[in-house]
């Protein structure tokens, strides 16, 4: 049974606010990002004319719709959707563009044999989430295609992709959640593509004790604009921005939560690391100590080895090198993270610290290395990084990236456009369940 909606809602002062139409589609495929993209093949109610038209704008062309895109939706399945486009404001300039509209599922026709049920009342709505609707063996298996499919993009005829590593509790696993307060001083999280916040006291993806601590919280009015709460797993402890105050405060004690200042720790590859609130750290603790342990399996050890760590953030992956390597040099241009890694580095004396870009110094570097690992932001290496990394052909690197567009993208340059390296593997590794990210571990061998 479909809702009644109105072709046009009103604004309180009657004028129009957006038209909307509604649609049965069949789903082709899922984008990149979980976003399902569905061909129209029936239209059950047709968008208002007139408004319709006041979308484009006059003397344009009026453009019905033939695909929509949208979350919730999986290859095959036949749907009902709602399609909602924003009417110009008055006296605004009209965008050269009709922006997309906002599509929302209300109906499934067919649905697919790997649909699941989300674990979230507001999925779908809310911008966190895009694969809760899929089974979670399917998701593994999207992935690691959706890594084969950019590195065959880049050029990679039969890239050496394994399968993805899953996470064993595919919900409850962040230890970091950033949550936006309201004007009525309600936390929650920002529905997709708006500015308007979904009040949320839990979030299935969240850390039980962080969803803990929200509930605590939001039995009074918090201060605008976010509260940030971070997780300890190993530890228990636990940092909240802003800093909880008086009844608050006694409040999270009585819940049993250890509420620190300015600091909390957390223990990875069984070495203890200091997190301070503008520290980054990786959300999903279990996965994060796979990620270490399957990076520290693809480096070269002994007393007389040189490895690297550039990007190297707080200095996780130095701290662990230390113990198999006789130097490792740590790149972070950052400051406050080399604050941090001055910290979680003090007992590991054979690590020398550089605060510096990468792509500064790595170029300039003229002692030998035996092994690199770098972790460079979403947006890839810099090209000063490839053509350093090129030049040098470090006998052995692994590039872990979130991101398998830019890291396809660089490992072409470095073994199918300079043939310095070869591509030894690929390991998608599934930080983040029910959503499309995913960090990937891949290991190079120079040629």
């Amino acid at each position: 049974m479909l809702e009644t909606t109105p072709q046009t809602e009103m604004t309180l002062q009657g004028g129009p606010r957006y038209v909307i139409g509604r649609y049965r589609v069949r789903v082709e495929a899922l984008l990149p990002d979980g976003l399902a993209r569905g061909v129209i093949v029936d239209v059950i109610e047709p968008p208002d004319e007139a408004a319709f038209a006041a979308v484009h704008g006059p003397g344009r062309a009026i453009e019905a719709p033939t695909e929509l895109v949208f979350i919730g939706g999986l290859p095959g399945e036949i749907m009902d959707v709602e399609a909602r486009w924003n009417l110009p404001k008055p006296g605004r300039k009209r965008a050269k563009q009709v922006p997309p509209p906002q599509v929302r599922l209300i109906g499934i026709v067919a649905p697919a044999s790997e649909r699941a049920t989300p674990g979230c009342p507001v999925f779908g709505e809310c911008g966190g989430c895009q694969l809760q609707h899929m089974d979670y063996a399917a998701q593994l298996t999207w992935k690691r295609e959706r890594v084969v499919a950019a590195l065959q993009e880049a050029g990679f005829s039969n890239p050496p992709v394994e399968p993805a590593i899953g996470c064993d509790s595919p919900w409850g696993y962040r230890n970091h959640m950033r949550f936006s307060v309201n004007w009525e001083g309600q936390p929650g999280l920002t529905a997709r593509g708006s500015h308007r916040i979904l009040p949320l006291t839990a979030c299935p993806l969240a850390h039980p004790r962080i969803n803990d601590a929200l509930a605590t919280l939001a039995v009074e009015r918090l201060a605008r604009p976010q509260v940030v709460i971070r997780y300890g797993v190993a530890t228990g402890q636990m940092l909240i921005q802003p800093q909880p105050a008086g009844d608050a405060q006694n409040r999270l004690c009585a819940a049993g939560l250890d509420v620190r200042d300015e600091t909390i720790e957390e223990e990875m590859g069984g070495a203890r690391f200091r997190i301070r609130p503008s520290s980054f750290f990786q959300t999903n603790t279990a996965q994060a100590n796979r990620m270490s342990e399957l990076v520290l399996d693809h480096m070269p050890s002994g007393p007389d080895v040189t490895l690297v760590d550039a990007y190297c953030g707080v200095g996780v992956f130095a701290r662990l090198l230390a113990e198999r390597a006789g130097i490792v040099l740590a790149i972070e241009e950052s400051a406050s993270a080399i604050r941090d890694a001055r910290w979680n580095l003090r007992e590991a004396p054979n690590v020398e610290i550089i605060q510096a870009k990468v792509e500064d110094v790595l170029p300039g570097m003229v002692r030998r290395l035996d092994g690199l690992v770098i972790d460079p932001p979403r947006a890839g290496c810099q090209r000063p990084v490839l053509d350093a990394l090129t030049a040098r052909r470090v006998p052995r690197v692994v590039y872990v990236s979130c991101n398998p567009d830019t890291l396809a993208r660089d490992l072409a340059t470095l073994c199918l456009k300079s043939d310095a390296y070869s591509l030894v593997s690929v390991q998608p590794l599934d930080m983040f369940p029910q959503t499309a990210h995913i960090e990937n571990i891949a290991v190079l061998e120079a040629r």
